[in-house]
């Protein structure tokens, strides 16, 4: 079966691009699930994302964050079905430590406050 070689999802014979990454399909069998990537966050906009993707990796966390418009094409999206700027994707045996650092940094944001000293790197005279 043909399989995405951006999301490492599998389709039917008949489908020739992933409907969601716009890549094109490779023949055979996807390497094994636990490698493929995987989306953890999607993200409003740029910034946002900058923000979270920095957080993940000072946290230890390798991290990506992808567009959802085609390159060169300006605002031309790769996927139609969201709203999202774009997405954060981690490796696979990442993904839950990444979903509850999200959780606590987006509910530490919520519930508002001063800044310790401790929560920036680097604070001192």
């Amino acid at each position: 079966m043909p399989w995405c070689p951006e999301c490492g999802t599998d389709y039917p014979p008949e489908i020739a691009a992933c409907p969601r990454c716009r890549a094109v399909l490779e023949p055979g069998e996807p390497p094994d699930h636990d490698d493929a990537p995987e989306v953890v966050h999607r993200v409003p906009d740029a910034a946002a994302g900058a923000l979270l993707r920095g957080m993940l990796e000072q946290n230890g966390v390798r991290a990506i964050l992808r567009s959802a418009t085609l390159p060169a094409y300006g605002l031309v999206r790769r996927d139609w079905s969201t709203t999202a700027w774009g997405e954060i994707v981690v490796a696979h045996e990442d993904a839950p430590e990444a979903r509850a650092l999200i959780a606590d940094y987006l509910g530490a944001l919520k519930r508002g406050g001063a800044v310790r000293d401790e929560d920036v790197e680097g604070s001192g005279g």
